[in-house]
């Protein structure tokens, strides 16, 4: 039960949004650019400084029932950058923002995991508070890449 509901409520939030948009969105201009930095630097950061810098901090709040915790938090923050890079990219930014909605969704269980203890000095957040930071993040992730959700014109499917 600690993983289902905040698991939940991250996948209510993405479901929400492409609820919302049934395959309209509108571009925001400026804003949206500024949103991509945004919503990027966090990402690049969490890459560099915990993924990368600082694994084994990073893999000891994974939970001990996955396996390769060393390998998954390097290999989670390859797919932060690249989410990241993506967004700047024309023809990537709608799938960047979704893999890495996805993304957040995914690593959730180990927020979980250290909520409410220390790691490497820093206080984890609790449950309820880290699940409402992650379901803002998503959203804001969602409309860097996507744009408004249920406005503009629908998206143009092209047979494969």
């Amino acid at each position: 039960m600690r993983y289902a509901i905040p698991l939940a409520l991250l996948i209510l939030t993405v479901a929400a949004f492409f609820g919302l948009g049934r395959g309209r969105y509108a571009a925001f201009g400026w804003t949206q650019t500024l949103l991509r930095i945004l919503v990027a630097l966090p990402l690049v950061a969490s890459a560099v400084l915990l993924h990368f810098l600082s694994v084994h901090a990073t893999a000891s709040i994974i939970p001990p029932s996955l396996p390769a915790r060393e390998f998954l938090a390097i290999f989670t923050g390859i797919l932060e950058i690249a989410g990241a890079l993506g967004l700047f990219v024309e023809d990537l930014r709608r799938p960047a923002a979704l893999w890495t909605a996805i993304l957040m969704i995914a690593v959730f269980p180990a927020n979980i995991y250290a909520a409410g203890s220390v790691v490497n000095g820093m206080h984890m957040p609790g449950i309820p508070l880290r699940t409402a930071m992650q379901i803002v993040y998503i959203v804001l992730v969602l409309l860097a890449g996507y744009g408004i959700p249920g406005r503009g014109r629908a998206s143009v499917q092209h047979p494969e």
